[in-house]
Parts: C-alpha cells; structure tokens; sequence
C-alpha cells in the first residue's frame, strides 16, 4: 500500500498539473491549496511543493521556477528530468511533446502554435470554467492531462472531443464569445519606447492572443474576479517582448508579483493596485 503524501499547491494550471501528474499525486494524497506557503513546508523535504514556492531546490522536494532572478524551467520540465536520471523509469511514447507543449504554453505564450479547436489548453481552461474549487480543478487537470497520455494523443493537435471533456469543451465555445467582446472593448496605448500597449478589464480567462492578434506588443489583464474565493488579478504579456523587468517595480508596490520573462502577475492572493497604476508603470518601462 502506498502512503499518502503531503502536497501544497497554489495554482491549478497546466504545469502544476503536469509536475504532479509525473509525481505521481492523486487524490488519495493531502493535498493543500494555499495563497502562501508556510516557511515550515518549504523547507520540508518530506512536503512536496509544487508552483508554490523553493523555486530550484528540487533536493527539498519544491518545484517552482517563479520569483526569482535564476532562469529555471517549468515546473514539469524540471520533474521531467530528474525522473530521466532514475534507472528502470519508463514513459508513455508522447510524454516529451507534452511537457514541450505545456513549457510552451507556460513560459512562451506567443509561441502557442494555431491548433484548430479544441486544443489542450481550450479544454483545460474550459475545465477551470466549469469547476470553481482549486482542489477539484487540480484533480481534473491531472485526469486531462492523464488522458492524453493513455491515448497518446498529440498535444500540438486538435484533440478528440471525448464525452468526458464535452461541458469543458461548451464552457470554452462561451468564454471565447466573452473574449471576442474583450478584443473589441479594450483600451489602447503607446508606451514610451513606442510599443502598442493593450489593456482589458474582463471576467473571462485567456484573451492575449487575440490581443496580440489586434497588433499589440503587450497586453494588460485585469480580472476584477478571479478564482473562488475571487481576488482581483492582473496579467501582463509580452509578444516576443521582455516584461520580467517591471516585476521589481510592481514589487515595490506591493509583494508577490512573478512570472517568467514574457509573462507575468500579480500576487497569487490577490492585488490591491488600481488600472492606473499598473498602466503608469507599464507605459513608463516599456
């Protein structure tokens, strides 16, 4: 009989579920989802933390590549390849495309190749659409991403629409229709080095691509109420541009703003800063 093992997340999100799923997390482990973790577990190598802080030290059992100046990969990638180094360890045929897509999706969002509907992460964030509570969506993400690797699906293909997945699917068909408003309503700017800033106040999750696709250089976020308990959120992306920069600004505002050179966000608990602020600060750095 296997143990149950503690496990602390922040944000159910495609890497997170990846690096669990090769973990070997399921529902029978403690799973803990927090805004902040505890000193105590991230300094635990028998807690294993995932996106949710230690970013780099793997021998305490934290995978996490945000907050910090070192250029580590995805979460996935790194459990991906201390799984490669154990002898005897065997993985299905398609598991290097999948964490080459989900580092993509993660780290390179302007990279994300046209895949015609429903790609994999259509019918992820679908999923988050339907489901509210971030244990149940982590769970789910895992099955998805569990699913693909059973059927040796293509992650960098339209995927089949299985029964399983159809209210993720329907749930994403709506958000979408919310994302075509969002293009069309957002505000635009020009920085002071001269890049064509967009900026969006929207419920709906996703929509820098279709910014992007407006001709947009960088997109500003902002959802008034995200996840349950909702917080208010902002997410900042660059196409093909730098934007980890403005994260030491952000912080002296207030703590816990992260994320990878292209793409960043606020604090996981929530931000207490206003359009203006973010605007200023984003139209004076870039």
């Amino acid at each position: 009989m296997t143990l149950s093992k503690r496990v602390i997340i922040q944000k159910p999100d495609l890497d997170t579920c990846l690096a669990a799923l090769l973990l070997r997390v399921s529902q029978e482990d403690d799973i803990v989802v927090v805004n902040v973790t505890e000193a105590s577990d991230i300094l635990d190598p028998n807690v294993l933390c995932i996106e949710a802080g230690g970013s780099g030290e793997i021998l305490l059992n934290n995978f996490d590549h945000h907050n910090t100046d070192k250029r580590l990969p995805p979460a996935c990638r790194q459990v991906y390849q201390q799984k490669m180094k154990e002898r005897g360890c065997s993985f299905p045929p398609n598991l290097s495309d999948l964490v080459e897509y989900v580092c993509m999706v993660d780290e390179r969002p302007s990279e994300h190749p046209s895949i015609p509907f429903p790609s994999l992460s259509n019918i992820f964030s679908g999923m988050l659409l339907v489901e509210s509570n971030r244990k149940i969506q982590f769970l789910q993400g895992i099955a998805i991403l569990k699913k693909v690797l059973a059927e040796c699906l293509n992650p960098f293909e339209t995927l089949p629409e299985i029964n399983e997945w159809h209210s993720y699917i329907e749930a994403k068909i709506r958000n979408q229709v919310l994302v075509t408003d969002m293009a069309k309503n957002a505000g635009y700017y020009t920085s002071s080095q001269g890049k064509r800033i967009a900026f969006s106040e929207s419920e709906a999750i996703g929509g820098i691509g279709a910014l992007y696709a407006q001709g947009c250089d960088v997109v500003i976020l902002f959802n008034p109420s995200f996840g349950n308990p909702s917080i208010q959120k902002f997410t900042i992306a660059g196409n093909n541009i730098r934007v980890y920069d403005l994260v030491e600004k952000f912080n002296t505002l207030e703590s816990g703003w992260g994320g990878s050179e292209m793409i960043i966000g606020s604090p996981r608990a929530g931000t207490h800063l206003i359009k203006e602020h973010v605007l200023k600060i984003v139209l004076e750095g870039l």
